[in-house]
């Protein structure tokens, strides 16, 4: 009699593991199909440290404040690396640079801010090698210039 009481049990126990593991797995498959998951860190002071907003494990999208509340940076990740516009900000809020990236490799025209929110340097790449660099005075006037060969 003992025996069928603890059969019955380690069935009964099978099965409403069964039936957790497969809430599990659909609750898993509801979240992996939907659009969007956002994720949030905070800083040791409670404040909001970043949030990330992901499509999937490799594509999602982060923005990063600092301690005192204000953004410091945007960005985005597709296939796991750095891709399109990223935007990084003085702890003041003033726009502090632009970052341009491709599958995880600088391109473009990246520009340097001062806290005055003007543009002081501009840097031009291509398949992550620096091609041009130009520093710039107060009224955007070109001071000096480097370019690679």
């Amino acid at each position: 009699m003992c025996n069928f009481v603890l059969l019955k049990d380690v069935k009964l126990v099978k099965e409403t593991t069964m039936k957790t593991l497969l809430a599990f797995i659909f609750m898993g498959l509801g979240l992996t199909l939907n659009a969007q998951q956002e994720l949030k860190t905070y800083h040791d002071n409670g404040s909001l440290k970043s949030v990330y907003v992901y499509t999937d494990a490799q594509n999602y999208t982060v923005k990063n404040y600092f301690q005192n509340g204000k953004l410091k940076e945007v960005g985005a990740f597709a296939n796991g690396k750095m891709t399109g516009t990223w935007i990084n900000y003085h702890e003041s809020g003033q726009k502090a640079g632009e970052a341009n990236y491709d599958n995880g490799v600088k391109v473009g025209e990246w520009k340097v801010y001062d806290q005055d929110g003007l543009v002081r340097y501009k840097v031009n790449y291509k398949d992550n090698k620096m091609i041009s660099a130009v520093s710039l005075d107060q009224q955007g006037q070109h001071i000096a210039e480097t370019i690679s060969r």
